[in-house]
């Protein structure tokens, strides 16, 4: 019996269930966010920026549960898409994202793009969809590997660099080459260490670390990011998304941590990730993206 002035209609209803299943999501996700924020010891990240991580966590855990297939999917390529124009736009030759959208829709060469560049982009996209299994076991084969895979037919992927490197805009001086394979043994070594550390913390001083090795000629800083993510999403987390104009900021976190300041480069890291991410960081109700249909509460 219902106890009103009127009773609702089916459509009605359907509204009430999907507004309360939302927000008992959020607040299932923001006590589980809460708990699991207070198991990390950090010297370099705040708490609230711990905690808007593990939100964003939970909330892709939910998402991923709740999300028609068909609607994941979709939104999956448009990430992936956004992923890895940002990944190329820090590179010191970016490709514009729409010529990056015109090679994923049309597979050629939009006019003006050498071929190289569309290789590149086709192989970050496939990469991409792979690199959070690659990154369960990664080693130097793996890294290799996955050079080689990005660089395919150009003949220069998947080699250690054999002469001096310099890092631009950094006073910081990368190994010799005969001690890269070394410092790259020592690197992943500490990634594999148990940790303390937020699983951001750790890719972000991961992929600093891996720039200053400069393990490859070139493509250093594709790989690198295209690990970072794999690392991210590893975690729970979600993919970077960088523009154009991040590349600053991007370069003065990496010269920051060179000098040491392994605050200020993950602090630099973060304030960029939280830009690109804010309404999951900040548990928005517009971030839990449901329709009635798929309205389930989380079991907790």
């Amino acid at each position: 019996m219902y106890l009103g002035s009127e009773e609702p209609n089916e459509s009605e209803l359907e509204q009430l269930k999907l507004k309360h299943t939302i927000e008992l999501e959020l607040a299932a996700i923001e006590r589980m966010a809460l708990m699991s924020s207070e198991t990390y010891r950090t010297p370099y990240l705040k708490k609230d920026e711990i905690l808007g991580m593990e939100r964003m966590r939970f909330l892709n855990r939910a998402l991923h549960r709740i999300q028609d297939p068909h609607e994941r999917a979709q939104e999956a390529a448009l990430n992936s898409v956004q992923t890895i124009s940002g990944n190329m736009a820090l590179s010191s030759n970016p490709l514009p994202a729409e010529n990056i959208e015109a090679i994923f829709e049309q597979d050629r060469a939009p006019s003006g793009v050498p071929l190289s560049k569309v290789l590149e982009a086709l192989a970050l996209r496939r990469l991409h969809g792979e690199i959070s299994e690659r990154v369960a076991r990664l080693d130097k084969k793996n890294i290799l590997k996955l050079h080689q895979d990005l660089f395919e037919g150009t003949g220069k992927g998947g080699v250690l660099r054999t002469d001096a490197a310099s890092l631009p805009g950094s006073a910081f001086m990368p190994p010799p080459a005969i001690l890269v394979e070394d410092e790259l043994e020592g690197v992943l070594q500490w990634w594999h260490d148990p940790s303390p550390l937020h699983p951001f913390e750790r890719a972000v001083l991961f992929h600093h670390r891996f720039q200053q090795v400069r393990p490859f000629e070139s493509g250093n800083g594709l790989v690198g990011r295209l690990i970072l993510d794999g690392m991210l999403m590893r975690a729970g987390l979600s993919a970077t998304k960088w523009k154009k104009e991040d590349r600053s900021a991007y370069l003065s976190g990496l010269v920051a941590g060179d000098r040491g300041d392994r605050t200020k480069l993950i602090g630099t890291f973060w304030k960029a990730y939280r830009n690109q991410h804010r309404p999951t960081v900040d548990g928005d109700k517009g971030a839990l993206r449901i329709s009635p249909r798929q309205a389930q509460l989380e079991a907790f």
